[in-house]
């Protein structure tokens, strides 16, 4: 395991981060396409799998609540 990797995977293990964690490893096609520049990154997909907001806010922003509801998902 690259130590990139490994230092992915104990930074989410010692947050205890909940949800959906993803590692792109050496393909940084999805960081350019979506123009990733730093992490933590936050992507909004709606229940059909399209990208509803490409850059969402944290879970603990307010503006979060008032998408979600702005949707009607």
């Amino acid at each position: 395991m690259g130590s990139c990797r490994k230092k992915w995977r104990d930074f989410v293990k010692e947050k205890d981060l909940s949800g959906v964690q993803l590692w792109a490893g050496q393909d940084f096609s999805f960081q350019q396409a979506y123009q990733i520049s730093g992490i933590p990154r936050f992507i909004l997909i709606d229940p059909q799998g399209n990208i509803v907001e490409a850059n969402a806010p944290r879970p603990s922003d307010p503006r979060l609540k008032s998408l979600l509801e702005s949707l009607d998902i």
